[in-house]
């Protein structure tokens, strides 16, 4: 192999490949790189087997090849070449040679054959969707997922189509977001239930593209193609809990606070909450105002009031600030709205005038 590019389009497609390569003990072949260098087109690949990506960088070719390499040690040369413009790759014996105008480096190749390839969807359904919806859609949900593996259905983020919209849904079973993003012309597809670990890899190899997404969905199996990256990961075979049934019809009391007073409150509580990062919230009509109390036996009490706008009966329930905390980069919007029917039943959290998404928490027991 033999191959002349630019240093800047070889860094941005290590730096995509890399995000989903792991240290693998049992597997140590995972944690090199592929390099397939054929009709003008150099293609990286990296795999964790749960994840695969492929990107393509427009190269000239005097020799075509392909080669492994350790990812960590390519991908530390590459981000090192700073100044330089040109880059050449080459295959001396068994050594891939490196050479800008002022560095000139060789490393170790390794044998490629049983390296992975990444699968193609077969009998796939398709359709595009724009980038700028999923990478919104996905980081409103996702933290709400669970990050433990023993229900796969619920450590991950689920993504249907509804009336024109695309509909993104994370939840742990205390604590549920949803996020509706108008979509147009997008076809209508079956819900895809992706693993958190792998939407999260997808969201960060696909951030800073432009345009489309062409999604091919199969029966364990999605693809994500845009531009000159090809993503692929499995998805869960099951369904997706029943969600609605839970979100409350109608609200006995609202609260409506300003989003920053109320930030500004929860850091305080953050220090006298206890190890289950409970709070007391109190809703006060009379007084015009939310009371949080939070108490921790090893360090002392707290007790803070936030303006409100309160319409309804006075109610209080125990949730866990850090859930709220965690919320607050999908609440837009100076004003968030609590919706509360019963002292034991969820709370619904919106920001005010906007309806694509809601958050709902379930009440801490004493």
């Amino acid at each position: 192999m033999k191959l002349e590019t630019t240093v800047e389009k070889i860094k941005d497609a290590v730096s995509r490949v890399q995000k989903v390569s792991a240290k693998n003990l049992s597997l140590p072949i995972l944690e090199n790189v592929l390099l397939l260098a054929e009709k003008n087109t150099l293609t990286l690949r990296s795999t964790n087997l749960h994840v695969g990506v492929e990107v393509s960088v427009p190269v000239k070719i005097e020799t075509e090849g392909t080669i492994l390499v350790k990812l960590d040690v390519f991908a530390s040369i590459v981000s090192g070449l700073s100044a330089e413009h040109k880059i050449k790759l080459e295959v001396v014996e068994n050594t891939l040679l490196i050479t800008t105008e002022k560095s000139s480096m060789n490393i170790k190749l390794f044998p490629h054959d049983d390296f992975p390839s990444l699968p193609r969807v077969e009998d796939a359904n398709t359709f595009s969707l724009p980038v700028d919806i999923l990478l919104e859609g996905v980081s409103s949900v996702v933290y709400a997922a669970s990050s433990s593996d023993i229900k796969p259905e619920i450590s991950s983020v689920y993504i249907y189509s509804e009336n024109n919209e695309i509909v993104f849904v994370a939840t742990d079973s205390f604590r549920l977001a949803e996020k509706r993003i108008p979509a147009g012309s997008v076809a209508d597809f079956p819900g895809i239930i992706i693993p958190i670990k792998n939407i999260q890899e997808c969201i960060k190899i696909f951030t800073g593209i432009n345009g489309s997404v062409e999604v091919s969905l199969g029966q364990n199996q999605i693809s994500l193609q845009a531009e000159d990256i090809y993503f692929t990961s499995r998805i869960v075979d099951g369904n997706y809990p029943d969600y609605k049934q839970i979100i409350p019809k109608d609200s006995k009391t609202s609260a409506v606070v300003l989003k920053d007073e109320l930030i500004q409150s929860l850091r305080l509580v953050n220090v006298f909450s206890d190890k289950f990062n409970q709070v007391l919230m109190s809703v006060d009509k009379a007084g015009g105002s939310i009371h949080i109390h939070s108490r921790n036996t090893d360090v002392g009490e707290n007790k803070t009031a936030v303006d409100a706008v309160v319409d309804g009966d006075n109610i209080e329930s125990y949730l866990n600030h850090k859930y709220l905390t965690d919320a607050f980069s999908s609440l837009h919007g100076d004003s968030i709205s609590f919706s509360f029917t019963e002292k034991n039943k969820p709370c619904i959290v919106r920001s005010v005038g906007d309806t694509s998404f809601f958050y709902l928490i379930m009440p801490m027991n004493r």
